[in-house]
């Protein structure tokens, strides 16, 4: 592609595959502590957790909610609504942060494309979650060796869709505007955050049924060999 040497890339959803590893985490999480005995059944418990956590991931991004917010009233609120004894709560709660990140999964042919682009850009993360997990998703997933610079948002003390992430992300990388792209999953808090600071976007949408502004839309990383 005409002029960008560094590519940005978003975590998960984009490169790691957070509802494998989530889903598979939560089912632990449902034998390990004999959630059936309950009266609830394995796919409620993991449709409540993302009814929760997404919900509670939009508060974050809008800046309403801190991390430890999120750690501490996740699984409370999951165990509240499902009608589970609360006080297992913070059990879920410790397994999911210790060994969710831990998934080494990553979207389909997500390595073929990093082992692609990595020989021609400079790769570098831009994610809103936080700093010890996203650096085991890396390790775990075997992916550190792509990225010369994460940012996350409590290193540069803002999220996307904030244009200071974004500025704090290009400095880091010794980057500019009219040389970085950045690719995500998210048509606001990626897509619509770094066009508004003045980067050039792909839309990563595997499904192919929504809507962004972004310079260009892909629903497999093999386009990606195609477009750079």
């Amino acid at each position: 592609m005409k002029g960008i040497k560094h590519i940005f890339f978003d975590l998960d959803h984009t490169l790691w595959d957070y509802d494998r590893s989530a889903q598979e985490t939560l089912l632990e999480i449902f034998v390990n502590l004999e959630l059936a005995k309950s009266g609830l059944s394995k796919k409620k418990f993991v449709d409540t957790f993302y009814e929760v956590n997404d919900k509670l991931w939009v508060k974050y991004n809008d800046g309403l909610i801190d991390r430890e917010y999120i750690k501490t009233e996740r699984f409370n609120e999951v165990f509240l609504t499902s009608g589970i004894e609360v006080a297992k709560s913070k059990m879920a709660s410790a397994y999911f942060l210790s060994n969710c990140s831990m998934k080494p999964y990553l979207m389909a042919d997500a390595i073929t494309a990093l082992n692609y682009l990595d020989k021609k850009y400079d790769l570098h993360i831009i994610t809103n979650g936080f700093l010890d997990a996203q650096n085991r998703k890396l390790s775990s997933s075997g992916i550190a060796k792509f990225f010369k610079v994460m940012v996350t948002s409590e290193c540069a003390n803002s999220r996307k869709p904030s244009p200071e992430i974004f500025e704090y992300s290009l400095s880091e990388a010794g980057a500019k505007r009219n040389d970085s792209i950045m690719i995500g999953d998210n048509p606001r808090t990626d897509i619509h955050g770094a066009r508004e600071f003045g980067m050039k976007t792909i839309f990563y949408d595997p499904s192919g049924r929504k809507k962004s502004l972004a310079d260009y839309t892909i629903q497999s990383h093999m386009e990606l060999l195609r477009l750079f």
